[in-house]
């Protein structure tokens, strides 16, 4: 009992020294050969719905089913994962994130050689869909299918 306790207690302890905004407090930033780089990948229904399929295998344990960078891993790392829900986001290119996805930075491992170049531009065509919009940001007019995807999650 007393071991389940003190497990308990450093999970919780763990979680309180990671605060809310740790995974952003250390900025990462790609190359700027990488940022140019364009995504091969069309956005489109069937890549997002790989791209989530490959995202809930592989970073829903680190980064959560929103992205918010509180999955059940989160607590046991040193660096909380960032939060890729956050408008921020936004101002990192496709070509920045698959970079980041290739050769990850610890605690997040690379997935060079555990996912194709095309699933990793599949998860990056998702992650953009965990994206909220800045407050007071005007929505452009949407199309069906980009309607479709947004609420596929």
């Amino acid at each position: 009992m007393g071991g389940i306790f003190l497990a308990a207690s450093s999970i919780l302890v763990a979680s309180y020294a990671h605060g809310p905004s740790a995974g952003m407090a250390e900025e990462w930033e790609a190359p700027a050969e990488a940022t140019r780089i364009g995504n091969p990948v069309a956005a489109n229904q069937r890549s997002i719905t790989a791209g989530k399929a490959i995202y809930q295998g592989q970073c829903v344990a680190c980064h959560g089913n929103m992205g918010k960078g509180n999955g059940p891993a989160a607590v046991a790392l040193e660096r909380r994962p960032s939060d890729l829900s956050m408008p921020m986001m936004r101002e990192h290119s496709d070509g920045a994130l698959f970079w980041k996805i290739t050769n990850g930075r610890r605690p997040m491992p690379s997935f060079e050689k555990l996912l194709t170049d095309h699933e990793r531009w599949q998860v990056v065509n998702y992650i953009r869909t965990l994206t909220v919009p800045p407050e007071g940001a005007v929505l452009r007019k949407e199309s069906k299918e980009t309607t479709a995807t947004r609420h596929m999650h």
